[in-house]
This record gives structure tokens, sequence and C-alpha cells, in this order.
């Protein structure tokens, strides 16, 4: 054959892969009221590739496609399956639990050579459903109870009609086998456990397990074995099964829910706890025992301590206080009264606590806590995520020292000592208030002959002379360059001030000891106190401000009292 024939014969001959990527692109052209899925070759639903082109078509969403459809109908569904899983493509009639009068034509492609899954297409009929067909059906669904006979070795010696039905066995093929290998391995043990306590106690015994199917899947059933061994008319066990598939594939879902929550939590960069509303840990994942440096113990006692019951006792082995046991105790008392307010009043609240880590550095944390209801009204826990803050706490307080605090001598900036002053006046005890304004003199003399450095050493010299001639309840600012105002507070008469600015000029007329040598300094003082109730900061400072002037007028280096 010619290469050209070769090459005419391709053109008319696709491969089987495209023709049915073809008929999939058929169908969904011709019913864009079709609903599509795409499967996973285990049978369960999974994201649309991008690559499969869709026509209006709206998705179907759930675990698999079986779970749509009506009881009855499953197993055209399965057998439909494994049709394309051979052939590639399958058609089939069901009908879906949200409309059983309907039918739907199913078709399952295979498409995985091309899109990686095979594809689901449910195009809707107008044939509407026989309902005594299917009242019909439903009466020949599958059974849920069966029964076998076995004797004293557990071999089986006959079943009812329902066990053949729901395994898919013959009666020829069970009797004289023995029934163990018929359990899922991992179950075996718990069988033969059960059975011998059946045959040693005489009682019925019950248990739960998996049991094989003719087409080797496994169906879950409760067992219960009731010894008939010692009647003279049985003298064998009967063993009732209940078929409980349904309720295992509902706990199945709901652990792989739990499961991939889990996982979610444990992943996330913040910690988590719950906590009902006895202050129960209900969970944590395992990012807050990172932050907070914390292990999760169980408690002393079946009841836990009084001061673990007082903090909210224990659940699942874990204890409240335990988790938050590096927390300092300022901030236990404040994350337990948060959390008091927050289950009480159904509040969502923020909180910043220091807590201790492995190494005994101090660190911060930010705690968010946010009520959880059962009902509008009825708050039943909470979830309190935690996050380590340290750096930008730091960097916050940092930003917050730079804007309050002078950066060379380390006592409040111009700003900050203002603020404090007119605070002060706006309080209760604004007729003790007095300031004293310092003012160095020949402070550029200084700088100009012995260098800004001296300057500086000067400069943080007289900050601590003026701490020394205060008290601790007093504040010190620095206005710029060589001033200073001092924020005298509980001052009941001026002669008091007067006496404090006495201490202050006294204590700056010993030279200074400096690096370079010790260092003689004068400074011009003006004092200031509240006569009236206009005075504010401004006009205070301003007063001392030109008494201060007065005072360096005399040369002298004696404090001078505002008129």
């Amino acid at each position: 054959m010619s290469q050209n024939s070769k090459s005419d014969q391709n053109k008319h001959t696709e491969s089987p892969d495209r023709t049915v990527e073809m008929a999939a692109e058929a169908i969904l052209r011709e019913h864009p009221n079709a609903l599509v899925c795409a499967l996973a070759p285990d049978g369960l639903i999974t994201p649309l590739p991008k690559s499969v082109q869709l026509w209006g078509q709206e998705g179907i969403d759930g675990r698999a496609m079986i779970d749509h459809v009506i009881a009855e109908d499953r197993r055209t569904v399965v057998v439909a399956w494994r049709q394309a899983m051979t052939e590639g493509l399958a058609e089939a009639k069901v009908r879906l639990i949200s409309a059983p009068e309907r039918w739907m034509r199913l078709h399952f492609v295979d498409v995985r050579a091309r899109h990686g899954v095979l594809v689901c297409i449910l195009v809707p009929t107008e044939e509407v459903a026989d309902l005594t067909e299917l009242a019909s059906a439903q009466a020949d669904a599958m059974p849920r109870f069966a029964t076998l006979i076995e004797d004293e070795s557990a071999a089986v010696l006959d079943c009812d009609e329902s066990f053949v039905r729901m395994f898919g066995f013959s009666a020829e093929e069970l009797i004289g086998k023995n029934v163990l290998d018929q359990i899922h391995p991992d179950d075996q043990p718990r069988a033969v456990e059960g059975w011998l306590a059946m045959l040693s106690t005489m009682r019925m015994q019950q248990a739960r397990m998996r049991r094989r199917r003719k087409d080797g899947s496994y169906l879950w059933v409760d067992v219960t074995m009731h010894n008939f061994l010692h009647d003279p008319e049985r003298r064998h066990v009967l063993v009732e099964l209940i078929d409980v598939s349904a309720e295992m594939a509902a706990q199945e879902a709901v652990q792989e829910r739990e499961e991939l929550l889990r996982r979610l939590m444990d992943a996330m960069p913040d910690g988590v706890l719950h906590v009902d509303r006895d202050r129960h840990v209900r969970f944590h994942n395992a990012r807050l025992l990172d932050i907070l440096h914390a292990r999760a113990m169980p408690p002393r006692s079946a009841q836990g301590t009084a001061a673990e019951q007082e903090q909210g006792g224990t659940e699942q082995g874990v204890c409240l206080g335990e988790l938050l046991r590096t927390l300092s105790e300022a901030g236990s008392i404040a994350f337990h009264m948060t959390l008091a307010r927050v289950l009480a009043e159904g509040v969502d609240e923020e909180l910043e606590a220091d807590f201790q880590a492995a190494q005994g550095e101090w660190r911060r944390a930010l705690f968010s806590f946010r009520a959880l209801r059962r009902t509008e009204r009825e708050v039943n826990g909470a979830i309190i995520t935690v996050l380590d803050i340290t750096d930008s706490a730091r960097a916050r307080a940092e930003l917050e020292r730079r804007a309050t605090f002078d950066a060379l001598t380390h006592c409040l900036n111009r700003s900050s000592i203002t603020a404090a002053l007119q605070r002060e006046l706006a309080g209760a005890s604004r007729k003790e208030t007095a300031v004293v304004f310092v003012d160095l003199d020949h402070f550029k003399q200084v700088n100009d002959t012995l260098g800004h450095a001296a300057g500086d050493e000067v400069l943080v010299a007289v900050v601590e002379r003026l701490r020394h001639a205060t008290r601790s309840e007093d504040q010190i600012g620095r206005l710029g360059g060589d001033e200073f105002l001092l924020l005298i507070r509980g001052v009941p008469e001026p002669e008091v001030a007067m006496g404090v600015a006495e201490r202050i000029s006294a204590s700056l007329r010993e030279p200074l000891r400096l690096a370079g040598g010790p260092l003689a300094m004068v400074a011009s003082l003006g004092v200031a106190w509240v006569t009236g109730p206009d005075d504010d900061a401004e006009s205070l400072i301003a007063r001392a401000d030109e008494a201060m002037y007065r005072s360096k007028a005399a040369r002298e280096g004696l404090p001078v009292l505002a008129a």
C-alpha cells in the first residue's frame, strides 16, 4: 500500500478514543439542558476539567452519581459504569431522588485519554415513570435484613432468600463453607471473639463487621448470633444480619469532613481553640501549642483541681488552664474575664496578652474571641484564634516610643509633655499643678567649643539631675534644644513649687561629670502655678517661659515665680 493510501485511510478511520470523545461532544451539543459531572476512575465525582467544553449545561455536585438516583436504580448505574469502564461508552435510564416520577437518560463516557476523567451526562426526557411500576420496584428493593444458619464450627447450613439477594451468593455456593472466609480480614478477630463468647456464655452476641459480596465488594452489617446448639430441636446457631452500610457511609462522610477540618486547622498559621459554654475544651489545633509553647495534658484528677474547675474544667483529657499556663498572671486573668463576657453577652472581642516562651523569653499573642450561637440568643461556646504578634507589637511599641519620648534623653518630647499637662489640668487636681521651665545658659558655647557630642552628653546628664531632684510622680519633658519642662503634681501653693525649683537649681549648679572632665553649667528657671480656671497647658507654659527669661536676665541661676 502506498504512503498516500495509508494517509487517506487514516482520514476515514478514527481511533476508538476519538470516537468516544466525538460521541460525548455530540450529546453535549444536542442537549444544552443536560446535567454534567466528571468522575474519577473510582467513581467519585471530581471537578470538571476546563478542557471539557460545555454548551450551557449545569454541573452535578456530591460524592458519587449513585447517591443521586433512587435505590432501585442504583444497580443500573453500577452496571452502566462497569460497561463504560470496559467499552468506553454506556447508556441507561434512571430516576433521580429529586424527581422519581420522571426518567433521565444517563450517559457514561470514558474520555480519560484526552481529559483524564470519565464524563456523566444526564439528559431529561419527557417520559413519565409508571407509578405502579415504581411502587412494584420499591417493593422489590434490596432487602436490609437476612438470616444464616450455622453449625458449631461456623459452617453454613442454610440461608434465606434475602441473604442471597443481599450478597449475591446462592445457597449452594455457601452451604458447608466457613463463615470466616467471607469476613473482611480486619474484622475477623472481632468476629472470632464474638463467636467464642457466644459459645462459652450461651448468650446472644452482637458485632459489627464487613461481609464480602460475590462481586468482591464488602457490605457493613450488624450481626446478632443466637446459640441454639443445646436445643435438641434446632442444634444450630441462628445469625441475623442487618444492612448498616448507609449508616456507616454517613459516619465515614462525617469522619472525612472532620479529618479535612482537622487538617485545615493544623495547616492554619493561627492557633485555634474551641470551648463550650462551660469552658470545656472541645478542640484545639497543634499550632496553638506551638504558639503558646504549651502542652496538652490530662487533668490531675478525674474532676480536675479546684483552680482548673474555676478556669473552665476539663474535656477530652485537655485542661484549659494547662493550655494557657504560659500566659502571664495578668494575661490569664484578662483572658478569663474576656471569655466570660463573650459567653455571657455573645460579643466578639480581642485581647493582647504576654506569654513566656520555652527559653524564658516573653512574647505577645493576639487572642480573637468569636461567640458561637445555638440560636439567635443562646450562646453555646466560643472560638478563639491565637496569633503570635511579638514582632509587630515590638515595632508598634518602638513607633509609640519614638512618638512619645525624646530619642537622646529618653524623657517626654514636647507634644507628649504638653498633652500630659493638658490631661492634668482637665482633672480634679488641676489646682495643685505647677510647671518649671528650665533653660541651660550658654549651652551654645558648649556645642561650639567642645562639639555636639559633648553637648549631647550635657543634655543627658542634665536630665539625670532633674530626675534626682524630682519625685517619681512628676514628669520631665524636653521642649527642644536646651529647654526642659517639668510637670509637678500635688502642689498646694506656689511656695512648694518654688522649693522644687530651688532643688533643681542647686542640683544643676554642681559641675557635671563628663567624659572630657567636669563642666559647670548654670540654668535659668521659671515657675508657673495654676491661678484660675482659664489656665490651659499653653498659657501655663507661656507664663513659666516668661518667668524663665526674668531669671535669665538676673544672671543668678535662681528660679523666678510667674505673676
